[in-house]
């Protein structure tokens, strides 16, 4: 009897120890979502930012350079990362089965018995809730470096792009906004590879950021 005690209690110490990695990992993945919302926020300010340019163009500009999307829609996209930030993020929320009431004294050898075998169908489950937070860590990681490599090459596309529509800075702004008082479109033809261009790597970064994480 006493045998089958100590195994029980070795038992009961095993899932106690399995529910503080559980705790501490689920903390952990907690930080890690965060740090997630929190880049996907900064890829937005940063396509805005980039994206200031294109309010100036016309319906029939937007059709012919692809650029689909509003300078609001980004923004409205920061606003909706900003409440789940303020919120706090989610995930790997399962909550752990309570073990007081299997883990409390036995009087008899079938009572044991029939805990231990509650106990490790718990340790089981409490397992398979590890292996999610250790595949939703990896997930995470992923899409934060692939964001920050799409944020790499945006960053340095799109000041590419700026120089060449506005090659001589400040004048070049001028120039565009007394074509416009003028009549004429703040964009010309010509610029519209350059727009294009700008959408097409804008909507590339969307995508990685809009990745879901599971």
């Amino acid at each position: 009897m006493e045998k089958e005690i100590a195994e029980y209690r070795n038992l009961c110490a095993a899932l106690r120890n399995l529910q503080e990695r559980y705790s501490k990992r689920k903390q952990e993945l907690r930080q890690l979502l965060g740090q997630t919302a929190v880049l996907r926020r900064d890829a937005l300010l940063v396509l805005v930012k980039a994206n200031r340019l294109t309010r100036h163009l016309t319906g029939r500009q937007r059709q012919t350079s692809g650029l689909t999307y509003q300078l609001g829609e980004l923004k409205a996209r920061i606003n909706q990362v900003s409440q789940v930030l303020f919120q706090g993020p989610g995930g790997g929320e399962e909550s752990l089965p309570e073990i007081r009431e299997y883990c409390a004294p036995c009087g008899s050898l079938r009572e044991i018995r029939q805990k231990e075998l509650l106990i490790l169908g718990m340790i089981d489950s409490v397992r398979k809730n590890l292996l999610q937070l250790d595949l939703l860590e990896l997930r995470c990681r992923e899409l934060i470096l692939s964001i920050n490599k799409a944020l790499q090459a945006f960053r340095h596309e799109s000041r590419i792009i700026r120089r060449r529509i506005y090659p001589f800075g400040i004048f070049s702004l001028v120039y565009r906004f007394l074509r416009r008082l003028w009549g004429s479109p703040y964009f010309a033809f010509n610029d519209m590879g350059d727009l294009s261009a700008l959408g097409s790597l804008t909507g590339h970064v969307l995508k990685i950021a809009d990745s879901p994480i599971i």
